[in-house]
């Protein structure tokens, strides 16, 4: 292919702009084999947000206003080359990305952002927002992000430097008031907190401290953007604050905190965005969804017009939410800035049901009110279990809806093939894994029966009440030997899936093992207990094994090594608890001792008596803290 320019950007940018075409074309250098002879034109307008992209014989044309969507362009230009074409969209937003979330324990690898720049560049993604709790590093402050994995200042000017000639504008994410615990355990922590996560508002030292923050991440980021975090806040006030300074009422100590953040801010020329949810809640008297639809706004205290409010919601697939609670944002603040969510924290599957029912509304809603500025989280609570490939069908999904005022199936299957080099079908095979109860792609309530059924302690049986009557080895086997298929067919996936295939092998046998557990032991029916400990365990174990490998080999390729000791320590304590579960049948049924009190424990149900199966599917069966769903007696017993 040869390639020509009009009215590029500066002959830099545009340097930067042929590098990533060349390395796009070289990571498909297959299908454009036979396309040396395609003569590209690319015109930049200076304005816009349409972009389109023609080809006729060996005469292409690529009309757009920013790299981004060029990239874009080129990526359907690239997998169409066998084919003419007139291809046209609309970007509804001029600001529209991904927030990765670097916090969790897994820290993802320099080439692993990177590979996830290319496929938002592919997408017309043009925003990377990379959140870091304290996993960044900030000269003066050792302990800050220490045994974390934290990235390097050399890191994230490598990152930066990537993302921009791809069109993608790295902004750094951090936080200035809450969601610090990691941070504040040191002995840097304890002059700085109010309580164990939230700082100590009105402190000259906590000011100085996040200066230190703003001035690092300043040094290593292009963009002027900046998010401050700020949410979640709950207990603002009511620790050392409280002690030292008496009660103050959060939204007057929010705004105080706000202000001297948004000085220093302006000290050292950056544009802050904050999480809205403390300023709607502290303002309304009630949590941040349940605000009255009709409510008022003109006598709220209001942010600083430089400050921009993100409105983040998840949850709802009612479009009027959507609706109200953009109204009240943009009554209030000067720019209202949309983030949605990709449900890949929901446990070890993610949800790709849930997301999609939950972004259609949302991004048609901020096209209606014309919203400029949107992105999709991508969190990794509870120590990302989740592997970072699981985020794509929802991130395509996003990306569709930014260009397209409807999610046409065959849309998004031709940009998830396209951008992601897989199947869709294929990836939609792990919203099975929790959608147990409620069906494909139904999962709204966002059960995630395979994490505590992976983690449940079969000899306990905590979570066995509610599925009972449920054939979960036929469930769990099928998918499994669907998911084979998969990791044959995907070379670029075959690890992601074979940790998926041996987790819904481990579930075909473990899922119910506590329910035949305690059914045999009741019935004294010794020849089952024999079976089950003999054949059945060692099944499982077999397959953990399996599973645990691959997901130690996944993580190590995704992120850096920090953190997953965690994830080591989970799944084998499936694995330790199995085999103790064998030692104490095996001394049953030797007559060493004469009863399992575990096994004579009575199933009660984890949640109400009125969810046993078939439940309310609108009530939630979800539980996921890891110490909750091991054990009924507590990880940490002293304060």
């Amino acid at each position: 292919m040869t390639f020509s320019y009009s009215n590029a950007p500066s002959s830099l940018e545009l340097a930067l702009i042929e590098e990533s075409t060349q390395i796009l074309l070289n990571e498909y250098s297959k299908q454009c084999a036979d396309a040396e002879q395609l003569c590209v034109n690319v015109t930049f307008t200076s304005s816009g947000n349409t972009l389109r992209v023609s080809k006729k014989g060996e005469q292409c044309t690529i009309t757009c206003h920013e790299p981004a969507h060029y990239f874009r362009c080129l990526n359907y230009l690239i997998h169409h080359l066998d084919e003419d074409f007139d291809f046209e969209e609309t970007g509804f937003f001029e600001k529209n990305g991904f927030m990765l979330d670097c916090s969790r324990n897994a820290v993802s690898t320099v080439n692993t952002v990177k590979k996830i720049i290319r496929i938002m560049a592919k997408l017309g993604l043009n925003q990377l927002l990379l959140y870091t709790e304290d996993t960044y590093e900030v000269p003066g402050l050792p302990y800050f992000g220490t045994y974390r994995g934290r990235y390097s200042q050399e890191e994230l000017r490598q990152l930066d430097d990537y993302a921009y000639q791809f069109g993608v504008e790295l902004v750094p994410c951090i936080q200035t008031l809450a969601h610090l615990r990691n941070a504040l355990k040191w002995p840097m922590g304890q002059d700085l907190k109010d309580s164990a996560d939230i700082l100590l508002v009105g402190s000259e030292k906590v000011y100085d401290f996040i200066r230190q923050l703003l001035t690092s991440v300043k040094s290593c980021f292009r963009s002027e953007n900046i998010h401050i975090g700020m949410d979640e806040a709950v207990m603002l006030g009511l620790g050392n604050y409280l002690h030292q300074n008496g009660y103050k009422k959060s939204s007057e100590l929010i705004l105080e905190h706000t202000d001297r953040v948004l000085e220093i801010c302006r000290e050292l020329n950056l544009k802050p965005m904050m999480w809205s949810d403390m300023f709607i809640s502290s303002n309304a008297g009630t949590w941040y969804y349940n605000v009255d639809e009709n409510v008022d706004t003109t006598s709220w205290t209001k942010p600083a017009d430089d400050l921009a409010l993100v409105y983040w919601d998840y949850y709802n697939t009612d479009r009027s939410v959507y609706r109200k609670m953009l109204r009240i944002h943009n009554e209030i603040a000067k720019r209202t800035v949309f983030a949605g969510g990709i449900w890949n924290w929901n446990g070890i599957a993610p949800n790709y049901g849930r997301t999609i029912n939950c972004t259609i509304p949302a991004l048609l809603e901020c096209q209606a009110q014309n919203v400029k500025e949107v992105f999709a989280t991508g969190w990794m609570d509870n120590g990302a279990e989740t592997p970072i490939d699981a985020i794509y069908p929802g991130l395509v999904a996003f990306a569709t809806l930014c260009f397209h005022s409807d999610l046409d199936e065959a849309v998004l299957k031709q940009n998830f093939a396209d951008c992601v080099d897989a199947a869709w079908e294929d990836f939609e095979l792990l919203d099975r894994f929790d959608s147990l109860f409620q069906g494909d792609g139904n999962n709204i309530s966002a059960d995630n029966p395979s994490k505590y059924l992976l983690y449940q302690d079969a000899m306990l049986g905590m979570f066995d009440y509610h599925i009972q009557g449920v054939d979960t080895k036929s469930y769990y086997k099928d998918l499994a030997d669907k998911l084979d298929k998969c990791a044959d067919e995907n070379s670029c996936y075959k690890t992601l899936f074979n940790f998926y295939k041996y987790f819904a092998l481990v579930l075909s046998k473990k899922a119910d093992l506590g329910i035949r557990l305690k059914e045999a032991y009741d019935k004294n029916d010794l020849s089952t207990l024999e079976e089950l400990n003999a054949k059945v365990i060692p099944n499982i174990l077999e397959n953990l094994q399996l599973m645990h490998q691959f997901r130690e080999e996944l993580w190590m390729k995704d992120a850096k090594p920090f953190g997953y000791e965690l994830m080591d320590i989970k799944l084998g304590g499936v694995s330790a608890r199995l085999k103790a579960c064998q030692r104490r049948i095996a001394s049953y049924l030797a007559k060493e001792v004469d009863k399992l009190e575990e096994l004579e424990q009575e199933r009660l149900p984890y949640w109400t008596v009125e969810n046993k199966y078939p439940h309310d599917m609108k009530v939630e069966l979800r539980e996921n803290i890891w110490s909750r769903i091991v054990s009924g007696c507590d990880l940490i017993d002293t304060i």
